[in-house]
C-alpha cells in the first residue's frame, strides 16, 4: 500500500473480522515491513448482501460456484 507519511501511525486500530493488515507500507521516504498477521481464510459471505453480490460480477461468479 502506498501512503503519505502522515497516514502512518503506531497506534492500535480497531479491526473487524473481515479486516486484514498489509505486508508492506510504502511512503515516498521509506518502506516499512509489517510483521506476519492474521489473514481471513476467504470471503465472509454473511457480510455481503444479495444486491452487493449481484452488483460485482466476480462475486456473483464465486457465489454461484460455492
Amino acid at each position: 500500500t502506498t501512503v503519505h507519511q502522515l497516514q502512518v501511525v503506531d497506534d492500535e486500530l480497531p479491526e473487524a473480522d473481515h479486516d486484514f493488515r498489509v505486508d508492506l507500507i510504502v511512503t515516498p521516504d521509506e518502506v516499512i515491513t509489517c510483521g506476519p498477521q492474521r489473514r481471513p481464510s476467504g470471503l465472509t459471505w454473511s457480510n455481503l448482501t444479495d444486491a452487493k453480490i449481484a452488483a460485482i460480477p466476480v462475486l456473483a461468479a464465486r457465489a454461484n460456484s460455492r
